[in-house]
């Protein structure tokens, strides 16, 4: 039998999931919809309904238009669900009157996708980036909407301003964390340039792709190493890397990075800046897909877009199509991507869980690193210079 605590922290997290949609398909709505609903289970939500609406253009008061906001809240008090879930980014204003108007918690995507993050960081870099994206969050949502923006412990509750006096304050304790986080981040991003400088001269490969397509158990089958992999969300934050090697003369690094997702919070991208820096230094990215899911195009266009934002959309690309166990026409899988793929790029077929295709990928990246610098992997292109990144605070 439940315990009290957790049938009434249970019933607190009970959440309706709102998703909408203007210039895309339905399909591809309900595809960004269902997606949502498992970052919602990811950041310990408990998803008692959903419903998804056409807009004409979004409404600056509520994203929604007047009758659809009130069928909503409708429909959220009769599941007697006080949490409220937008699959899209919601500005501070629609987000401080959806909650004076629903009396309930109001997320959207990057809410939930910064809650994710908070509960999956082990390490102190992880932690302190976590920090300085929901920090700066924090900052450009606060007038208005809430005054301590802290979630120690338990709970999904966040605590509303109640003055402007108040929020100043809060203002200002957010920006100290922010300038507290940066601080300690860039001397661990001093740390690990100097271990990049320690590896110069051997070839770089780094694994990038979609949350949960299978990078880090890529990286087990090829290198033999003992990652933790899981079959969720964001289940690495911490790059990794291993060496692979032949022989004396022959040796790459592997590097395992961060999963990207659609609509990735702008304030990850930059806390986690340091940390994808791995990618910007590869003479070869393994962009990694799930061969067997129906929304790899997504996956790959997505990928491939903050990798231009990353300043990485010039690097070498070698496109691994894993999952070959789950796809019962890996063929056609290919196919789909044909249109987003460039003309250099290469296409592996495997499955990390049965070894299918391991070998062959495993020789590859062998042969590229025992030929040195080769025109085709790209490993003697120029690199292209990391993309600036603001660091500014939010006013």
């Amino acid at each position: 039998m439940n315990s009290v605590p957790a049938v009434e922290e249970q019933q607190a997290n009970r959440t309706y999931l709102v998703g909408a949609f203007t210039r895309e398909t339905r399909e591809s709505a309900e595809a960004s919809l269902q997606e949502m609903e498992q970052l919602c289970l990811s950041a310990g939500l408990t998803v008692a309904g959903r419903e998804l609406v056409r807009l004409r253009t979004p409404n600056p008061a509520l994203y929604l238009g007047k009758g659809q906001t009130e069928r909503v809240i409708e429909t959220v008090r009769e599941l007697e669900a006080p949490v409220i879930v937008f699959d899209q980014p919601l500005s501070p204003v629609q987000m401080r009157n959806w909650a004076r108007r629903a009396q309930c918690e109001i997320y959207d995507r990057h809410g939930v996708i910064l809650e994710i993050f908070s509960r999956r960081a082990r390490t102190r870099e992880a932690k302190l980036q976590v920090e300085l994206a929901r920090a700066e969050y924090a900052l450009s949502h606060l007038a208005g909407m809430w005054q301590h923006l802290s979630r120690q412990g338990g709970g999904s509750r966040l605590a509303r301003g109640e003055g402007e006096k108040q929020i100043e304050i809060d203002r200002r304790r957010l920006r100290e964390r922010v300038t507290r986080a940066r601080a300690a981040l860039e001397k661990i991003t001093l740390q690990r340039a100097l271990r990049r400088d320690n590896r110069e001269g051997t070839r770089k490969v780094a694994l990038v792709g979609y949350t949960n397509a299978g990078k880090s158990s890529l990286l087990n089958a090829l290198a033999n190493a003992r990652l933790r992999s899981a079959d969720q969300l964001f289940a690495t934050l911490d790059p990794v890397t291993r060496r692979l090697s032949s022989g004396p003369d022959t040796t790459l690094l592997l590097t395992d990075t961060v999963g990207f997702v659609r609509n990735l919070p702008p304030e990850l991208i930059n806390a986690f800046h340091s940390t994808l820096e791995e990618a910007l230094e590869a003479d070869l990215i393994l962009l990694v897909l799930d061969g067997s899911d129906p929304e790899a195009p997504v996956h790959l266009e997505t990928t491939r877009h903050i990798l231009n934002q990353l300043g990485a959309g010039e690097i070498p690309v070698a496109l691994v199509l894993n999952k070959l166990d789950r796809t019962a026409d890996p063929g056609r899988a290919e196919f789909g991507l044909r249109s987003l793929m460039k003309d250099t790029d290469r296409v592996f077929r495997v499955s990390a869980l049965t070894g299918e295709g391991i070998p062959q990928l495993r020789h590859e990246l062998l042969e590229g690193a025992g030929n040195g610098a080769g025109a085709e992997t790209g490993a003697g292109a120029e690199k292209k210079a990391p993309a600036p990144v603001d660091h500014s605070p939010p006013q």
